[in-house]
């Protein structure tokens, strides 16, 4: 099975967006978080499914998110690319630093931000030892409090 067919029987499972708006939705959130590990870009897939999954119910915004991608969409295409999702990295770069002050596209780095970097499989990649008060030890019992002040330069 290619690549291109996996890709497309993922976009099926979005719920609020059609399969074309998922891709674009997805290459949105890669550009917000922009790891080049495969396994941290399928994670982003799995914040868009969820993303979606909250747009199932959310009919102002799920109206409000599909005009940006559609115009994203539009953008592109203009661009020479045959979608956002296919448009270049410095294309699709160009085109969201141009809404990068609209209100509904900061709620959707927040939506990524928060989603993508609340997950463990996440943190367990980028070396993030979690929460210090999973263990019941906090922070100042785990040896961050400890500093030699005689061999500290100021």
């Amino acid at each position: 099975m290619t690549n291109q067919k996996l890709t497309d029987q993922r976009e099926l499972l979005f719920q609020a967006l059609v399969p074309t708006e998922a891709a674009n939705l997805v290459a949105l959130m890669e550009n917000i978080v922009p790891h080049k590990d495969p396994e941290l870009r399928d994670i982003v897939f799995y914040t868009a499914l969820c993303f979606d999954a909250g747009l199932a119910t959310a009919t102002a915004l799920r109206t409000e998110v599909r005009a940006l991608l559609k115009e994203l969409d539009q953008q592109a295409v203009k661009n020479g690319a045959a979608s956002f999702a296919a448009a270049t990295a410095e294309i699709q770069k160009s085109l969201l630093t141009a809404i990068e002050g609209r209100p509904i596209f900061q709620q959707l780095v927040y939506a990524t931000v928060s989603d993508f970097y609340n997950r463990h499989i996440v943190w367990q990649a980028i070396g993030y030892p979690g929460l210090a008060q999973r263990d019941g030890q906090g922070y100042i019992n785990q040896g961050f409090d400890v500093l030699d002040w005689a061999e500290a330069t100021v």
